[in-house]
């Protein structure tokens, strides 16, 4: 089990999480593909303050760059590290150049140096999306494989994709709009992908989250007309250069999804950059030209994952006992799919941040102050009488300090 600094809490549902979780420091890994990677970037990938990796390796042919408060279960892999304060890596480091704030600590071994290129990410194969714009309006909303042009799952709305191969020219997310794979899909994308905020790409019962494996070019096709697109992602994310290798398609357009999201997919997207927003949580891989990914993410490559939680948010009970006061726990039956979940997790306002799949049990974070607060969220969840819903509780602790 890896060593947990003596500030960190963890509950006891995360305790279960992190020991599943550990990462091997005595072995170091052989690529001959990317199947341990949660984030491969060719150039850099930038994590912003208080992101967490709750398994999956980081890899990039040139720089990692992690902000602090950071918590890393997994390996890195790179040229250049860059790690700021207060941030732990549960895992192995390889580099050629490594640059770490005393405050900060690699637990694994440390590896110099490193041959490069780490990994080459694979080309896209050629596909030829169709003609047909489809906008998606509220729940009821199915859609076969085929080829389409521009597909929009409009604010509040839901699409179920049924399984097989989609060319598509554009895939777009409203606010709030959830997208469903029911089964194994291949999801080829040619000029943009971009979700606005609150959106949920969710799995089907029994399916792992890279089983929504999207290939994405970002490069407008030849034979589609020139028109005028919401370009302010381009604005922000690239530079002047950029913009020009952009229009001579050198390189593509980038992926943005806004702030509080929960995406499950495998995005292969060797020549554009990818943008997760703050509080994203994250499960599959992402590998891409460049990532970012935003402040207070959590991302896991296996479908276990948990936050560890913040020691601020701790409240003791007159019993000495201790829970988080923005956290619930929701034990759901064997039936229950992650929209269930995520259902409830709408209701409380809240984000899902933790799923232990042996108990179908699920961590959401709520905005709450005060136990008050809390036991109102719990009291509206157990007021619904879900037949789905088994259980929800405080999110008790164990305090591994000693």
């Amino acid at each position: 089990m890896p060593t947990v600094r003596p500030h960190h809490i963890i509950s006891v549902l995360a305790f279960g999480g992190i020991v599943l979780a550990a990462v091997n420091f005595n072995s170091q890994p052989l690529f001959q593909n990317t199947d341990n990677f949660v984030l491969f970037a060719q150039e850099e990938i930038k994590l912003e303050q208080g992101v967490q990796i709750s398994s999956g390796d980081l890899g990039s042919n040139k720089k990692i760059d992690i902000e602090k408060d950071a918590i890393i279960n997994g390996n890195l892999f790179a040229d250049r590290i860059s790690i700021d304060k207060n941030t732990t890596i549960n895992g192995n480091a390889s580099f050629n150049k490594l640059q770490i704030k005393k405050e900060s600590e690699i637990l694994g071994t440390q590896t110099k140096p490193i041959q490069l290129p780490i990994v080459n990410l694979p080309e896209i194969p050629e596909f030829t999306i169709g003609t047909q714009d489809f906008k998606f309006e509220g729940e009821n909303n199915t859609l076969p494989s085929g080829n389409y042009r521009n597909i929009t799952i409009e604010k509040n709305s839901k699409l179920i994709l049924t399984g097989g191969t989609y060319n598509l020219n554009k895939l777009e997310l409203k606010e709030n709009s959830t997208l469903i794979f029911q089964a194994p899909i291949t999801l080829n994308i040619q000029f943009k992908l971009k979700g606005q905020q609150r959106v949920s790409i969710l799995p089907g019962q029994n399916l792992n989250p890279t089983d929504l494996a999207v290939n994405y070019i970002g490069i407008k096709s030849k034979k589609e007309k020139q028109q005028k697109e919401d370009d302010d992602e381009i604005e922000s994310e690239m530079d002047e250069k950029e913009r020009k290798d952009l229009k001579d398609g050198k390189i593509g357009r980038p992926v943005v999804f806004g702030k509080d999201n929960f995406l499950n997919f495998k995005l292969v997207a060797p020549k554009a950059k990818v943008n997760l927003g703050d509080e994203t949580t994250f499960r599959g891989q992402i590998l891409a030209k460049e990532i970012k990914i935003g402040k207070g993410s959590v991302l896991s490559r296996a479908e276990l994952f948990v936050k560890e939680s913040d020691p601020k948010k701790v409240i003791i009970d007159q019993d000495n006992s201790r829970f988080l006061v923005n956290e619930i726990i929701v034990n759901f039956t064997d039936v229950a799919t992650l929209l269930d979940a995520q259902n409830i997790a709408n209701l409380v306002d809240g984000r899902i941040i933790g799923f232990i799949k042996s108990v179908n049990a699920y961590q959401i974070e709520v905005i709450t102050d005060t136990p008050e607060e809390l036991e109102t969220k719990i009291q509206l969840v157990r007021q619904l009488s879900h037949p789905l819903v088994e259980g929800v509780f405080r999110n008790y602790l164990l305090n591994l300090a000693k």
